[in-house]
């Protein structure tokens, strides 16, 4: 339950942030996010 709120509240802010930076700023930084969520999950004991 805790997952799904915390995707909903990111849902909401990325909605949110599309109206105040452009698409191309936007992109690299998701990308950026993912990929240091990935490296944290595959180092994860």
């Amino acid at each position: 339950m805790v997952m799904a709120a915390g995707s909903i509240v990111g849902a909401m802010l990325g909605g949110l942030l599309l109206g105040v930076f452009p698409d191309p700023t936007l992109i690299p930084v998701l990308a950026v996010i993912l990929l240091v969520s990935a490296v944290k999950l595959a180092r994860h004991d």
